[in-house]
């Protein structure tokens, strides 16, 4: 009996492992799906998602807004008041933390009675420890029977104390940011009202028909704080982005007040800590800016108005668009500007930096602008556009962002729209391939220089854009997921997806970093009114998908029907394979497999793949040499032996790496540019008698 050789009988397993591991050979399913739908008016969907975090055990907490009645696993989103009443049909929040397996573990609620809406702006989990939740309080109780559910505190017109101190300048209003630990317990809160004063360092009130008339009940009073966009630094510093109320409502000329303008602005924290500031600019319409607080909100430690110049828009600026911190505390801020396109065109220069500006064109714009943590400028990037005909009508918003720090990159979600298709559309002078499209576009986080995008190439209209909110864009493991709605069809993968006309589709997309597209799941959500999701969270293997819908939507086995005007949904999707960087393949003229990186303007290409005895290693779209291209390769087996190894230079950008004595496997090859960047490649080494 001849005895099989056991080195042989591992090294043929190894074989077999390290071709297994080389093919797509994952898990991909919904685990659950949660939904809940209350009584909205007809004209607004009170049922929405607004954002959503995950901690590093898996756990989800969503905010968003329910009308009257609604339910979520069988329990009522708001539960009976002291007054008896369940809750009446106005805007309501709420905060809910599910267990990874779907389970609720807590749910808090803002709610006020005698008809006044609550809402919640945005949420940001910071240091695995603390939840910060910006939200809008439309009442403070003051009449009989006035009450407030605060995240499950009940605040009476007996003891406001809890929200706001006495010695507050008034009005019922207030912004709150309220940090909270991960099982809902409050660690802190603050009440944040603006006021306006004159040269005189007076509190102002005026009647908005031009003159002070205290009696008005249209004058303009003390008010909540203009929320937005928020981020927390590593020291604790918030940093909020807003679009400013006084410089829109009080100093463009409409109004007048006696014994001169409007000089300064009075912010009240918790109606004791009042901050003073008189702007230095004040644009007759619109103006951005950032206000950098110290923790606690103890200080105002910095502000900045974003536009040096009086801007040349309309004064359609809704919110402050969003605004992302990375690690080392910069700041981005992203927004769209609705220009009028009667008043034409025009350069706004940037408040700390003169040489950089905003580029207006006759249409609606959008831009992202990178701040220091002192708020100086770093960088603005825009959409371009060459018009063939001056009438036209463009679009291009920027309408949220998301920071990969492994690849050092910024992605923004856009919408482009143009009435000509012939018009062309650049970005850091690169021309687009992309018109009346939803698309990523992907910046150099240091540098703001373009790197590549992906679109969802429709022949009819794609948007990002919602009713509601935003939608929100995250990314890993180059991969980048999107939530857009589309028109008419869309060619995705050589396959064709469409819908009747005139209604819209939607669905989860999902692109390499380069922008190839990767993956659709079609949510069945086919209605003259789908909306796009508003919120992703991702954790692992996990991706937390959020939104509204206005029609019924099938995923998976599941269909979810709204009761009323609005669905909210929640799903859980999960795919082993995001926890492994994608490596796209794609073929090349002659027939060979390649996989391709991009990084730094330049693809990195390695091919074929899979190989027998050489590798080639080129770099397209670049004009590199050997002494400022790859500078070091390494080669890494599935036992995690790495050794350096030589690139035989083959022409200008090109190389070759031979490997005709490696044994038969999956290797790991790492390049290192002369720059310091590494980029990495999975190969698969096959044997001779192996057909290509």
């Amino acid at each position: 009996m001849k005895h099989k050789d056991p080195h042989k009988l591992k090294s043929t397993a190894l074989l077999v492992f390290c071709i297994l591991l080389s093919l797509p050979t994952f898990s991909q399913h919904f685990d659950w799906a949660k939904s809940y739908s209350g009584y909205s008016r007809s004209d607004y969907p009170y049922n929405h998602i607004v954002g959503s975090v995950t901690d590093s055990h898996g756990n989800l907490y969503v905010a968003g807004q329910f009308g009257k009645g609604a339910t979520i696993d069988g329990q009522d989103l708001l539960p009976f008041t002291p007054y008896g009443s369940q809750c009446n049909t106005t805007l309501n929040a709420a905060i809910v933390k599910f267990s990874p397996d779907g389970q609720i573990m807590w749910k808090k609620v803002l709610h006020a009675n005698q008809g006044f809406p609550c809402t919640i702006d945005e949420i940001h989990l910071v240091g695995d420890t603390a939840l910060y939740v910006e939200s809008l309080v439309d009442i403070i109780p003051t009449g009989n029977d006035a009450y407030l559910y605060f995240y499950d505190t009940l605040i009476t017109s007996d003891d406001t104390s809890f929200m706001i101190a006495a010695d507050s300048l008034g009005s019922g209003v207030a912004t709150a940011f309220s940090i909270m630990d991960l099982d809902g317990n409050f660690l802190e809160h603050h009440f944040l009202q603006i006021a306006w004063i004159d040269s005189n360092g007076a509190v102002i009130t005026m009647d908005r028909s031009g003159g002070i008339n205290p009696e008005s009940t249209s004058r303009i009073d003390n008010q909540a704080f203009p929320g937005g966009p928020f981020g927390v630094d590593s020291d604790g510093n918030i940093y909020i982005g807003q679009v400013p109320t006084d410089i829109i409502a009080l100093l463009d000329g409409w109004y007048s007040i006696e014994n001169g303008k409007l000089s300064g602005v009075l912010i009240m924290v918790d109606g004791h800590s009042r901050f003073t500031f008189y702007p230095e600019n004040r644009p007759s319409v619109s103006n951005y800016r950032i206000l950098k607080f110290s923790p606690h909100f103890d200080n105002l430690i910095q502000y900045q108005y974003v536009f040096a110049d009086t801007p040349f828009w309309d004064d359609d600026v809704p919110t402050a668009g969003r605004l992302l911190m990375d690690s080392d505390n910069n700041i981005y801020l992203c927004q769209t500007v609705y220009n009028d396109i009667r008043r034409g065109s025009g350069r706004v220069s940037l408040n700390g930096a003169s040489d950089m500006a905003f580029e207006g064109k006759e249409a609606t714009m959008g831009f992202i602008i990178k701040y220091n943590s002192h708020l100086e400028p770093q960088y603005i990037r825009q959409i371009d556009y060459q018009n063939t005909s001056n009438n036209g009508y463009y679009n291009y918003y920027f309408h949220d962002m998301a920071i990969d720090e492994d690849s050092n990159s910024v992605f923004v979600i856009a919408t482009v729209a143009n009435d000509v298709p012939t018009d062309s559309m650049y970005v850091d002078g690169v021309q687009l391939d992309a018109n009346n499209n939803a698309l990523f576009l992907r910046f150099d986080k240091n540098t703001g220089r373009y790197l590549s995008h992906g679109i969802v190439p429709t022949n009819k209209y794609s948007n990002f854009y919602g009713t509601i909110h935003n939608t929100d864009v995250v990314c890993k493991n180059n991969r980048v997921f999107a939530l857009p709605t589309f028109q008419n069809n869309i060619q995705w993968q050589n396959n064709e997806i469409n819908i009747e006309q005139y209604k819209w589709g939607k669905g989860l997309f999902i692109w390499d970093y380069a922008g190839n597209p990767i993956q659709y799941i079609d949510f069945n959500s086919i209605s003259i009114q789908s909306e796009p999701g508003t919120a992703l969270a991702l954790h692992d293997s996990v991706l937390y998908i959020c939104g509204y819908s206005r029609s019924s939507m099938t995923v998976a086995d599941t269909t979810l029907n709204p009761s009323g005007n609005t669905l909210a949904y929640i799903l859980k999707y999960v795919d082993t394979s995001f926890m492994t960087p994608y490596v796209y393949t794609g073929p090349r003229d002659t027939g060979d497999v390649r996989i391709k990186v991009v990084e730094d303007g330049n693809a990195f290409v390695a091919y074929p793949n899979p190989f027998r005895q050489r590798v080639n290693i080129g770099i397209e779209n670049g004009d590199l040499r050997i002494e400022n291209g790859v500078a070091k390769a390494w080669l890494t087996d599935m036992q995690g032996r790495r050794e350096e190894v030589r690139l035989t230079p083959a022409g200008n950008g090109k190389y070759t790496l031979d490997l005709t004595s490696r044994p038969q496997a999956t290797y790991l090859l790492t390049l290192t540019t002369a720059t310091g960047k590494t980029h990495t490649f999975r190969l698969l080494k096959q044997s001779d008698i192996f057909s290509r």
